[in-house]
């Protein structure tokens, strides 16, 4: 069955621990990806560790993606992105982690069947060049407005250690095909999928339910395409307490995945956040 993993903050961790113990969940540690920590992985990893009583928990990492770009033409900056993320992948698997997340960052605003190769070549060129052990990394979407590029990259790899993370909230603002046609496309190399809802202007991590993700449709789609994969419940940083716990609920209330479905017709509660 798929796992549901969420976002501990590390200055409220037994709090996250409690909860994810007593709803059978996991962590995705997004912290360490933050600039501030990058510095100071070490320090960070054994705070979290002595807080957490070890790392049972961990199943996701995510890696750094602020101003990372291992395609890049220039080569101090490939040479700074690489060594951000192969630190983090160190740590994944001394973690045991089953994943780690990296965003694609590739700028489709450059239009440019070279700039597309470019990118392709800078990120074979690095995963070729890594050691994963156990860990599979995921590619998440950001930019994406479709997920040919990311999914060409997995295919051109053709390992069992590269597979896709859909990120739902990045879609909803940038991405310009339908959840069907992305999910029929990519659904099958798709691992995980990182929930969270805006209004299609930005990532607002929103309350699920709040915005104007199709829940109902990307449930349809998600069983039909990637029923398999992984969950993330994710609201933000700021007042995650109020956010998190009722998206939880949206999600047991609709029987979206990866709860069990619930018998048609379903009612939904209403996407303006009143319930």
């Amino acid at each position: 069955m798929p796992r549901v993993t969420i976002q501990p903050r590390l200055h409220d961790l037994s709090r996250y621990v409690n909860a994810a113990r007593s709803n059978d969940f996991h962590f995705e540690l997004i912290e360490p990806a933050y600039p501030q920590n990058l510095d100071m992985l070490d320090e960070y990893f054994s705070d979290f560790l002595e807080k957490a009583g070890g790392a049972e928990l961990v199943k996701v990492l995510h890696g750094p993606y602020i101003d990372i770009s291992v395609h890049s033409p220039d080569r101090a900056v490939r040479a700074a992105s690489a060594e951000r993320i192969s630190a983090s992948i160190e740590w994944a698997k001394r973690l045991g982690a089953e994943f780690l997340i990296l965003h694609s960052n590739h700028l489709p605003m450059l239009n440019e069947p070279a700039y597309d190769r470019q990118w392709r070549a800078g990120w074979l060129d690095f995963l070729r060049g890594q050691d994963l052990g156990d860990v599979t990394v995921l590619l998440e979407n950001m930019w994406d407005r479709t997920p040919d590029l990311s999914l060409s990259l997995v295919e051109e790899f053709d390992s069992p250690r590269l597979r896709l993370c859909f990120d739902v909230a990045h879609w909803n603002v940038h991405g310009t095909v339908p959840l069907e046609d992305w999910l029929r496309r990519a659904g099958a190399a798709t691992a995980y999928v990182q929930y969270g809802d805006n209004h299609g202007d930005q990532d607002s991590d929103l309350a699920l339910g709040s915005g104007t993700v199709d829940w109902p449709e990307l449930d349809r789609c998600l069983r039909a395409h990637a029923p398999h994969a992984d969950v993330m419940v994710g609201v933000g940083i700021d007042d995650a307490d109020e956010r998190l716990q009722p998206s939880i609920d949206f999600l047991r209330a609709g029987g979206i995945h990866p709860f069990p479905p619930h018998p048609s017709p379903r009612t939904f509660p209403p996407a303006d956040g009143t319930r």
